[in-house]
């Protein structure tokens, strides 16, 4: 008897390597293009991601400084506007003090003219009074 070689462990081989070569052609390879282009995607995804908020971060510094500088503007106009009213009111104060100020002085100079008049009246129905009294008291003309 010979023997002969068996070569079902070669055809086997065979088999099992024309299967691994079939097996990434058909299943293994298309398996990882997909997971590459969804890596790509991913990442083109996360960059795009990170560029936004990279964008909203600084639109967001360039707000709040928009907003610091803004309200520092408001306070100084408050301020300015402040300032702008004490002056109108002492302005104001100082008018109305000096029209006060000249209305009493001509109240003072109608009542001493008034107070003469009344004196002077007063004067002349004391002397007409007292020439009465006396005419009553002696009983004549004086």
């Amino acid at each position: 008897m010979t023997v002969i070689p068996d070569c079902t462990l070669f055809i086997q081989m065979a088999n099992f390597i024309i299967f691994l070569i079939l097996m990434n052609l058909v299943l293994y390879r298309p398996i990882r293009r997909i997971v590459a282009e969804r890596k790509k995607f991913v990442l083109d995804r996360q960059e795009g991601i990170e560029r936004i908020e990279g964008l909203t971060r600084a639109g967001l510094s360039d707000f709040d400084s928009r907003l610091k500088e803004a309200r520092g503007a408001g306070a100084r106009r408050i301020q300015e506007l402040k300032v702008e009213g004490y002056e109108q009111e002492k302005e104001l104060l100082r008018q109305a003090s000096e029209e006060t100020a000249g209305k009493v002085q001509q109240l003072r100079g109608k009542i001493q003219k008034d107070v003469a008049t009344a004196r002077k009246d007063l004067k002349q129905q004391v002397k007409m009074f007292s020439g009465e009294l006396a005419q009553k008291i002696l009983g004549r003309k004086v």
